[in-house]
């Protein structure tokens, strides 16, 4: 299966809208695809996080003490709250299908929130509305 993620698979997820495609090619660089199986545990809710992931395809729940607080589907980001508030894992997100990634390392958000200050804002406003 190959592993690479493209500028295309990034360019219709809103956390990355409106970067040029040197922005995307140069994050899309950065990431590595990966497939999984349904009812693989993707994040553990009190883990410490090392990295945040884009679903490209296939969608997840967000479990919460045991309880399905939401649904994520392809363009849609998890992990990134962990990493932007250095937090520990706030929720369970559990595969419902076979699911496509692009996940990225903690020192590859640093490095992207850096260079993308546009992408930092992004994130900042999911973790407020996220955090109620």
């Amino acid at each position: 299966m190959d592993t690479t993620v493209t500028a295309q698979d990034l360019a219709r997820v809103s956390l990355f809208e409106g970067l040029g495609s040197y922005a995307l090619d140069e994050i899309a660089a950065s990431a590595v695809k990966t497939y999984v199986r349904p009812q693989m545990t993707l994040a553990k809710q009190g883990d410490q996080g090392f990295g945040f992931a884009v679903i490209l395809s296939g969608h997840a729940a967000v479990n919460v003490n045991g309880e399905t607080v939401a649904t994520l589907g392809p363009g849609d980001v998890f992990g990134e709250m962990s990493l932007a508030t250095g937090s520990r894992r706030s929720a369970d997100v559990v595969s419902k299908e076979q699911m496509s990634l692009a996940h990225f390392m903690v020192w590859d958000f640093r490095s992207i929130v850096q260079k993308h200050p546009e992408v930092k804002d992004r994130i900042d406003r999911m973790v407020a509305e996220r955090s109620g």
